[in-house]
């Protein structure tokens, strides 16, 4: 099926703050439910950022910081190769960019003010990753994304889990039900994301419809190639799609890097 530049209930100013936190907070819980999903990203992830000497994540559209804690878990307990990270976001969430802070003391970081993907600062360095958000961009914007990576020879990695596919589209769809069943466990208790969830079901629709849309939105291995055309030729693009155990629907992965020495 083609992609759709379809629109996400999240990405509306209007959206409010309440429900877009309860959708992040259910996201965040279901994507550390399981390690083996990560697995073979992590192998590829870890090898690159070696090949350039690098030890920090520079996390790029982070929203609630996603995957990012359980990435750099995996990279030292499976790889045995300690990094850190620093989280931005184009509309930063400090209140939870600093709860993420204090649970990983020393680890992970984040920018207070805004930071533009397209055109990232160069005092941000460290290895860049976007995790579940590429799909938000239309191509040419994504297409800057990469090319703003590769004119400052920074090394950029891009994991999706979700995808355009009748399974995945199913799976996401099913947050109507999967949503209620997994609050209780989700923590800190709120009462917003109690009452929204039960009394008044707002954060299982959004989630299930905009889990849909991600997937309608996602790009495919063919149209991710297609974006890294011309960037350069002294680039490495490792672009594929990821099935294990622990995710038998797909991760989309694209993880490039200078292929010689990067500028210090």
């Amino acid at each position: 099926m083609p992609r759709l530049q379809l629109f996400e209930l999240e990405d509306q100013p209007w959206f409010p703050a309440t429900l877009r936190r309860g959708v992040t907070d259910f996201l965040a819980f279901v994507w550390g439910l399981s390690d083996d999903r990560y697995s073979e990203f992590v192998t590829r992830l870890k090898k690159a950022m070696e090949a350039m000497g690098e030890h920090t994540l520079l996390d790029m559209a982070s929203g609630s910081a996603g995957p990012v804690p359980k990435l750099i878990q995996l990279m030292e307990e499976r790889e045995n190769y300690k990094v850190d990270a620093l989280l931005t976001d184009l509309y930063p969430d400090v209140e939870t960019f600093e709860k993420v802070k204090t649970q990983h003391t020393g680890r992970i970081d984040y920018v207070a003010t805004p930071v533009d993907a397209t055109a990232v600062p160069p005092e941000y360095s460290g290895f860049r990753i976007m995790c579940n958000s590429f799909h938000h961009l239309p191509p040419e914007q994504a297409r800057k994304v990469l090319a703003d990576a590769v004119a400052q020879r920074r090394g950029i990695a891009i994991m999706e889990l979700v995808e355009r596919r009748g399974p995945a589209i199913a799976m996401t769809a099913a947050a109507l039900l999967n949503v209620p069943l997994t609050t209780p466990f989700i923590r800190p208790v709120k009462l917003d994301r109690l009452a929204f969830t039960y009394l008044l079901p707002l954060i299982p629709f959004a989630a299930a419809f905009d889990g849909v849309v991600s997937c309608l939105r996602t790009y495919s291995v063919e149209e991710m190639r297609e974006l890294t055309q011309g960037l350069s030729d002294d680039y490495i693009w490792e672009i594929d799609r990821l099935t294990n155990a622990g995710n038998p629907f797909g991760l989309m992965m694209l993880i490039g890097r200078p292929a010689s020495t990067p500028k210090a």
